[in-house]
């Protein structure tokens, strides 16, 4: 029922009238039960009172939480710090809180995370992984039809853990779809992302040509309109490299710039790699 009064709260906030947010969706008596918290209403009406009153439905539910964003973000944030810093404690407690989460609610996607944070914590120590987990992972993104952000992400993250032949079984399945999300500015950053990792691991194989592909990939799904610096910068990185590796002469000095650049903007660039 808190949804009415948090429709109520914006309504009022931007000064718009009834009139302004209900005509053709809800009646004068419903609205008032709707905005005091005595019933709620459709999903699809609800989404015609949003678009009324001008929020996306990420902006509402940001409020609707009281302005916290939700606990998929903060995982990602602290399980990423952790990985880049070889946090191994902070990795275990990740696992530990997402494993307790899992047996209270069954939520799938506290298994994912607990099963990342196992497999990584393996990774970074060099140690063999437990191939269980990482069946978990692979048999959910090879069975799951609708890909979503989530599973997008999750697919980024798990790049590290999946042979060859499965990164290239799980991309070529979900490309026509990341294309049908390209409208989403957050699908165009993490399909950057995603792009970016499938390069390095390909880099580090030393297989050019699978490199120039997803290059070529890389730099289609970013718009020529695109001035974002950082993302113009690395498929430049990534154009020299390639270049490098075709020629089979090293000539670092653009890549040197282009470091020198990222540590000038306290922007270095990530490894993975195993200790």
């Amino acid at each position: 029922m808190k949804t009415g009064i948090v429709v109520r709260y914006i309504r009022l906030s931007k000064k718009l009238k009834s009139k302004n947010v209900y005509t053709n969706i809800l009646s004068r008596p419903a609205v008032s039960r709707f905005e005091n918290g005595l019933s709620d209403t459709t999903t699809e009406k609800l989404f015609q009172i949003l678009t009324n009153l001008n929020i996306s439905l990420d902006e509402f539910y940001f409020i609707y939480n009281d302005y916290k964003v939700e606990n998929d973000s903060d995982f990602f944030n602290n399980y990423s710090q952790a990985f880049y810093l070889n946090n191994l404690a902070r990795l275990n407690e990740l696992k530990v809180i997402t494993e307790q989460k899992y047996r209270l609610t069954n939520q799938v996607k506290q298994l994912h995370y607990s099963v990342l944070c196992d497999l990584t914590a393996s990774y970074i120590s060099n140690l063999p992984i437990n191939m269980e987990n990482l069946k978990v992972l692979n048999t959910y993104l090879l069975e799951c039809e609708e890909w979503t952000y989530y599973e997008l992400v999750l697919f980024t993250n798990s790049l590290d853990f999946f042979p060859e032949e499965l990164i290239l079984l799980l991309y070529k399945r979900t490309k026509k779809k990341l294309e049908d999300f390209s409208q989403l500015k957050k699908y165009n950053n993490e399909v950057f992302s995603l792009l970016s990792n499938i390069l390095v691991v390909f880099i580090t194989k030393n297989d050019t040509e699978k490199c120039i592909y997803f290059y070529n990939e890389l730099k289609k799904s970013v718009s020529e309109t695109n001035n974002k610096m950082y993302e113009k910068t690395m498929l430049t990185f990534f154009k020299e490299l390639i270049g490098i590796m075709k020629s089979r002469k090293l000539n670092s000095q653009n890549i040197e710039k282009i470091i020198s650049l990222f540590t000038y903007l306290d922007m270095p660039l990530k490894k993975r790699e195993r200790q």
